[in-house]
């Protein structure tokens, strides 16, 4: 996935939905119903975590969760609180300006029944994602989840292949352009068992380089 192309989508927040449709061949919108059909329950609190134009954050909302959602960028909560608005959800949903790295200083332990992150631990640096999934096991309920859906490595030879010719020209051309890089989730299950977390559930799309893990708290250590 196209960390330019992602970036260049936010800057026109307008698009960015139809963007990321076509970046992932139309998977994402499906699985965000599966997620929202199969494990958000009525009554339930969330946070959205990079929830950008609130697309999730509507789904979660029309089945019966209260949700938070938080996102750094001004002009995707722009189109986040016209679509909030467009569907009457205003009561539903709380919309907060700010970054990942800023949760330790916004909301209390305990707070939420389930953490959700789409398409955001990838843009965060390592230590930065320890960092936040520190926080999440402090925000979760004892019973609650992270439902994190993101970009991955693929496992198989073929796919491998596949995904190293697509990928090779978009480091090339994100370094060209903004001296940065590309980013996937990378020793993500180590990462998660230091901050006391353990995936329950793993699927994978998109010649397995999309992946949708269910994530618990680790309370017997």
């Amino acid at each position: 996935m196209s960390y330019v192309y992602m970036k260049s989508l936010e800057k026109k927040a307008e698009k960015y939905d139809k963007g990321i449709k076509t970046l992932t061949l139309g998977k994402l919108p499906k699985i965000k119903q599966f997620i929202v059909e199969n494990y958000v329950k009525k009554g339930e609190k969330l946070l959205d975590i990079g929830m950008g134009t609130g697309t999730f954050t509507i789904m979660c909302a029309k089945k019966g969760a209260e949700v938070i959602g938080i996102d750094y960028s001004e002009k995707m909560l722009e189109v986040a609180r016209y679509h909030i608005e467009t569907e009457g959800l205003k009561n539903a949903i709380t919309i907060i300006e700010m970054s990942v790295v800023d949760l330790d200083e916004q909301f209390p332990d305990n707070s939420f029944d389930k953490v959700i992150s789409i398409l955001c631990f990838s843009e965060l640096y390592s230590k930065e994602q320890i960092y936040v999934l520190n926080q999440i096991f402090r925000l979760m309920r004892d019973n609650g989840e992270l439902i994190l859906v993101d970009e991955v490595k693929p496992k198989k030879i073929w796919k491998k292949i596949i995904y190293f010719l697509i990928r090779i020209p978009l480091v090339f051309i994100t370094f060209i352009k903004s001296h940065a890089s590309t980013k996937r989730l990378k020793n993500f299950e180590k990462k998660l068992n230091e901050c006391k977390l353990e995936i329950v559930e793993e699927k994978l799309y998109l010649l397995d380089t999309l992946k949708l893990i269910r994530i618990k708290k680790i309370t017997n250590r």
